[in-house]
């Protein structure tokens, strides 16, 4: 294990040079670390304070390729989310018998504010701004960080109560110690399967940090997923579930008659009734639970927490009330980039059929569930983008009649409008890329589209 501050002169290379790779830079020359950075992209793609940054802090760096010289001068590797862990220059840097790890193991070794890591295929953003929220409304300082957009390593150096981290299962595979003070696990479905060459490896990944927790630390888990239900672990589980109240002897989070509870130290407390969450939907309540779950654990008093959940309002891109243009209401779900998060959402009007906009860069799953759910659920489905000649086909296979493929974002807002036959949502079950930089890029568009029709009916009427 490194060593904390004893960074004067040691050799680092950090590949990716993302947000959390910049952080890593900025953390680590601070602290006398000779740093060199590889990146695949060319240097043209960089931007160019980034590259000023970098020639200010006198770190070396190459582009466009990850070079022998990166993997001869390290000491320790410090790798960006999304480099395969099967890819040449991971390979050969394991190969040098030196440590390679993510960002979240490097704070987790740093700092001694304890950290509390959410995980999960679908709901981590939100139950990991949820559970920030909920704890800073009770008086805690606690952050959101992580794979949600704030690098751990830029906020180890205040002054904190809690790091509230998202970590995906791509951090968690270069995290060979991380053990948060409390570990949440959401659920489990097949998504990154190609990254991690398969469902077993991607399932070890999310494990491994309850593998590493020690008996005076915490884990949340839910009971409604069995892969995350037969997780083991040495630390405290504190379970949650939506589908059955626990026996008298378990704590946990659970709902019952319509409302949220939790049983903690023999102690029952009613905390909210679930029409009161402010954030729609199933998926939600199991958000609501583990972010509940996890306030607890940290400390804060269950009044306050009902309070706080009255408070919250969801992130962006997910399940977002964008408007309502002459009877019809759009709502943003373009975080939704697999099938089981865009069936959440649909499952999120009951009795009330929705238009759904679906499509994007295909990521080749099976469909059989999501068919299933738009058939009961949709009036109809506007395709976009790459993904439209497959999904067509498996949604009027699976007996879905009102399919309309269409060229734009544009014109899919547009025809939703015209159909008027339920509320309109953007809940891809794709990727963005073929169309779009990113989710938020996409989900953004979406709503700039919505907007400048409500700003059109608005000066008409």
């Amino acid at each position: 294990m490194v060593a904390v501050a004893r960074w004067k002169q040691r050799k680092v290379t950090i590949y990716g040079l993302g947000r959390s790779g910049m952080a890593a830079v900025r953390y680590l020359c601070e602290r006398g670390a000779d740093v060199f950075v590889s990146d695949s992209q060319p240097e043209s793609k960089i931007n160019e304070a980034t590259l000023k940054e970098l020639r200010t802090l006198g770190v070396r760096y190459e582009f466009g390729e990850h070079s022998l010289q990166a993997i001869r001068f390290a000491d320790i590797f410090i790798v960006s989310p999304g480099i395969s862990p099967y890819s040449d220059v991971i390979q050969m840097s394991k190969k040098t018998g030196k440590e390679v790890i993510s960002d979240i193991e490097l704070a987790s070794r740093e700092t001694t504010i304890p950290i509390i890591a959410i995980t999960g295929t679908n709901g981590k953003s939100t139950t990991t701004a949820l559970i920030s929220h909920l704890l800073e409304f009770c008086g805690y300082r606690a952050p959101v960080c992580g794979n949600i957009g704030v690098p751990i390593l830029s906020l180890i150096d205040q002054k904190l109560d809690f790091l509230v981290a998202e970590v995906s299962s791509f951090q968690l595979e270069y995290c060979p110690t991380f053990a948060p003070k409390i570990s949440v696990w959401l659920n489990l479905t097949p998504d990154h399967i190609d990254w991690h060459k398969g469902i077993d490896h991607y399932v070890d990944a999310k494990r491994k940090m309850f593998k590493n927790q020690h008996m005076s630390q915490y884990a949340v888990l839910s009971m409604d997923d069995p892969v995350v239900a037969a997780t083991k672990t040495i630390a405290e589980i504190f379970p949650f579930s939506t589908e059955s109240e626990f026996d008298e002897y378990m704590q946990g989070t659970y709902v019952s008659d319509g409302f949220i509870c939790c049983r903690r130290l023999m102690q029952d407390r009613v905390v909210i009734p679930v029409r009161d969450l402010p954030i729609k939907g199933k998926h939600n309540v199991e958000n609501a639970l583990a972010a509940i779950g996890a306030a607890v654990l940290a400390g804060a008093d269950i009044d306050r927490i009902k309070e706080g959940l009255k408070t919250f309002k969801n992130l962006e891109h997910r399940m977002e009330f964008v408007g309502t243009i002459d009877g019809v209401s759009f709502y943003n779900d373009s975080k939704a980039t697999n099938t089981v998060s865009a069936i959440k959402a649909l499952e999120s009007f009951p009795g009330e059929p929705v238009v759904l906009i679906a499509g994007g860069k295909d990521k080749g799953t099976s469909l059989t569930d999501f068919v299933h759910v738009v058939r009961k659920t949709a009036s109809a489905v506007i395709l976009i983008g790459e993904a439209t000649g497959r999904f067509e086909n498996e949604l009027r296979q699976g007996g879905v009649q009102n399919i309309y493929p269409v060229e734009s974002l544009d014109a899919a807002v547009k025809l939703g409008l015209q159909l008027n036959q339920g509320p309109v949502l953007l809940s891809p079950a794709c990727a963005s890329f073929d169309m779009f930089k990113d989710y938020e890029d996409r989900g953004r568009v979406f709503k700039d589209i919505v907007r400048a029709r409500l700003k059109e009916v608005a000066q008409t009427n």
